[in-house]
């Protein structure tokens, strides 16, 4: 009698153990792509950075490049286009990611913010979408 007790026990425990292993096996890990949230984030961040550090006041003077190189330092999954206009709506100055052109049929984030350089009024936009996967 002993040992059917043991048996048994044993059996329980290994039935519970294989159980637990097939539900830890079941849980595949499936990673999510960020989202508009994060797009729009990485968009502000980007504008704030642009104008903490004194790059829109250097793109202004009329060095773009400046403006450039923290675009190229985004995600690569986000493409970025930042534009400068003046009070008549004129695109002043314009920089977007080398390898992003086609954002036709995508989501896109749109932010604005205003700034004030020289006694000038100018508003700084930026365009942000996913890159397309190739097909």
């Amino acid at each position: 009698m002993k040992g059917f007790a043991i048996t048994l026990d044993a059996l329980i425990a290994l039935s519970l153990f294989m159980m637990v292993m097939i539900l830890i096996a079941g849980q595949t890990y499936q990673p999510r792509s960020p989202g508009s949230i994060y797009l729009k984030q990485l968009t502000l961040d980007t504008m704030t950075v642009l104008e903490k550090t004194g790059r829109v006041d250097a793109a202004l003077f009329g060095n773009a490049s400046q403006m450039q190189e923290v675009i190229e330092a985004t995600p690569t999954l986000a493409c970025i286009h930042l534009s400068i206009t003046n009070s008549s709506d004129s695109i002043v100055v314009s920089a977007a990611r080398n390898d992003c052109n086609d954002s036709t049929n995508l989501d896109m984030q749109v932010a604005t913010k205003p700034i004030l350089h020289q006694g000038r009024h100018y508003m700084l936009r930026a365009e942000s979408w996913f890159r397309k996967e190739p097909d």
